[in-house]
């Protein structure tokens, strides 16, 4: 048999002429964690591996030490030397593009439809897992191929390190690795691999000679077949645990795409709580849902769905039947629930009005309706709350607001409550709502050439001078008479708009010009180095540019020319620190950040600010943007441009 050996060295590429792109040492366990740091995700990636490649047998070897052999094999189609240097030497190797989603099986087994797991091309790499280097032996159409693959670094993450070819009959796959870290438990890798693929009689996985019993769903309570709104076809399967021999961790509801299991089974996904787990029928029942529409959702790991409006969707329509089947077993339950509350609460029930029994008869029925596994400690205290409710001024509102949610809203607004009080919470909202509304008011408007800054964008950035800097946050910050001067000699009577304000003197801060507006506001402090006035110390310019506008390299001049000739003159404090910005809707070829003798310029987008808010804002903008999706640009524009009104004295 011949024996062809090929070197590394053989293998490498000519150099690059650009060599500006490299992988740093670590790439590949940094963008791959869970497959190079889980041995269970690793294993179970490595059999979903052999399902695509239309294997019948799978055989995984674990040994009992480190230093030793790990390897799993396969009977499957195996590759061609071309067909691997192809596919697993390509990053994010993508399968359905290259092969479709369909198995194909070697040519000498009996072929039948089965849809491949594999997506990105992340699954072959399981072996780091346990070792930096491991071996591919593949073997196909006569042809055996051994790879050795080794980490690396600078131009590739990976590399071959040794190839041998020779010949072989039959086809197949195995890969291998002297263990040097994560030693998996056989039992506990049996117990995992066992649960993670549905039974196909057609497909045998072993563990150390060992064959796995995969899941074969027993002790049926229901079945039913569901075609969502969207088009997504799903088959409900509901197992009763005191039927079979199901464990605990196997309750919930378990997502099976395509005849595997994502992630673990659970009753809360991507924010959807489904049925809180502490209750009896939560640890009863199994809800199994297979499809075969959802691959595409499925996370690379298979350890969960990524966050698309399509499973989103299927969440918030799956759910009500969820609910149907939660009514419908607790249904006795829940009737004797609010007997027990009713007679508990019955001397404050009849203090109430006939109109005020049938409120609380009508939120008994609603709040158990959409939460049958309501525990009778909880309803009684919703109940005596809603009691009191209907005595308040506004206790029909709040009722009204209070039916409309969840449990756990509840459970949230007891826990604030408990924690604040109602002006502190007014007052943190408040101040949050105000700055998140301008910052959104600012992004609706800016790109729009139409936009009048003086009148929209002006308002909106002076309402958040914050934006600038911490330091600016102040109230300190003010017009200053002698500061205004000096501003305003610095244009020509042409340079001005006097027709886009009506009386220039009730707004004497903002100078009007053609293309932009302009701000200056300073702190006062005592100047002892010359005569001890208060003079402008800390001097901050806002330059607006119109909604579209692109700052160029003229813009950035005048700035500078603003900025030294209010340094020159004799108003400011000695040591004061003038900083402008100029604003517009993009910037051109500018330095955006430019420190004169006189002071520093710099130039931002609007969109700056918006996106410096958002950091500023923890974020909470993004988090409640469907609050302020809700509201119109004009009454949110109307809404930030709102000033308080000032106390009588």
């Amino acid at each position: 048999m011949a024996t062809g050996i090929i070197e590394s060295e053989n293998l490498e590429q000519e150099p690059l002429l650009d060599e500006s792109v490299q992988f740093e040492d670590g790439y590949i366990f940094r963008n791959n964690r869970t497959i190079t740091s889980m041995p269970d995700i690793a294993l179970t990636e490595f059999v979903a591996n052999s399902w695509d490649a239309g294997a019948f047998n799978v055989n995984i070897t674990i040994p009992s030490s480190t230093g030793d052999i790990i390897s799993v094999e396969d009977d499957g189609i195996g590759m061609s030397d071309l067909e691997f240097r192809q596919r697993w030497m390509t990053l994010s190797y993508d399968r359905q593009k290259r092969q479709g989603n369909e198995v194909a099986f070697p040519e000498d087994v009996p072929a039948y439809k089965r849809i491949a797991y594999g997506r990105n091309g992340v699954g072959r790499h399981g072996m780091l897992c346990f070792a930096d280097y491991y071996t591919v032996e593949t073997w196909k159409d006569g042809i055996y191929n051994l790879y050795d693959i080794t980490i690396s670094t600078g131009k590739t993450p990976f590399r071959i390190s040794k190839h041998i070819q020779s010949s072989k009959v039959g086809h197949g796959t195995k890969i291998s690795a002297y263990v040097q870290r994560r030693l998996p438990d056989v039992d506990n890798m049996t117990d995992i691999i066992s649960a993670r693929f549905l039974y196909d009689p057609r497909f045998s996985v072993t563990i150390n000679g060992n064959k796995i019993e995969l899941i074969n769903h027993r002790g049926i309570y229901q079945e039913k077949d569901i075609v969502l709104k969207n088009g997504i076809k799903l088959h409900l399967t509901i197992i009763d645990s005191t039927k079979t021999a199901l464990k605990s961790q196997q309750h919930g509801i378990a997502f099976w795409i395509s005849g595997r299991l994502v992630g673990r089974p659970s009753w809360t996904y991507g924010g959807f709580q489904f049925l809180d787990g502490r209750f009896k029928v939560a640890k009863r029942y199994t809800l199994i849902v297979q499809t075969d529409d959802l691959i595409e959702e499925v996370l690379p790991d298979w350890t969960g769905f990524i966050d698309t409006p399509v499973i989103r969707e299927v969440y918030t329509q799956f759910k009500k039947y969820v609910d149907e089947f939660v009514s419908s077993v607790m249904a006795a339950q829940v009737s004797e629930i609010k007997m027990d509350v009713i007679r508990d609460t019955r001397n404050d029930l009849e203090a109430l009005s006939t109109a005020g029994q049938r409120e609380v008869s009508k939120f008994i029925e609603n709040i158990t309706t959409r939460n049958p596994v309501i525990s009778s400690d909880f309803l009684k205290t919703a109940v005596e709350a809603m009691i009191t409710i209907e005595e308040a001024k506004k206790g029909e509102q709040l009722l009204s607001q209070l039916s409309q949610m969840s449990i756990d809203d509840i459970d949230r607004l007891s826990d604030l409550l408990k924690d604040w009080d109602i002006d502190d919470i007014l007052s943190v909202i408040s101040e949050i709502d105000k700055r998140i509304t301008v910052v959104e008011a600012i992004s609706r408007v800016f790109d729009d050439k139409e936009t009048d800054e003086l009148h929209t964008l002006h308002p909106l950035v002076l309402n958040a001078r914050w934006l600038f800097g911490a330091e600016f946050d102040s109230p300190m910050f003010v017009s200053n008479s002698a500061l205004t001067t000096v501003v305003r000699k610095l244009f020509k009577e042409e340079d001005y708009d006097l027709s886009e304000i009506a009386n220039p003197r009730k707004r004497p801060d903002i100078v009007c010009l053609k293309t932009s507006t302009l701000k200056a506001v300073c702190t006062d402090r005592a100047d002892t180095l010359a005569d001890g006035l208060m003079k402008p110390d800390q001097v901050l310019i806002i330059e607006l540019k119109r909604g579209g506008f692109t700052i160029e390299a003229q813009e950035v001049a005048q700035a500078e020319y603003y900025v030294r000739q209010i340094k020159k003159s004799a108003v400011l404090h000695s040591s004061s620190e003038i900083t402008a910005f100029v604003v517009g809707a993009t910037i051109g070829d500018v330095d955006c950040n430019k420190r004169t003798d006189s002071g520093i310029i710099h130039v931002v987008t609007y969109g700056h600010l918006v996106e410096t808010a958002n950091v500023k804002l923890f974020r909470l903008r993004e988090q409640l943007k469907e609050h302020y999706d809700e509201i119109g640009d004009k009454s949110l524009v109307e809404k930030a441009l709102q000033t308080p009104k000032q106390l009588s004295m």
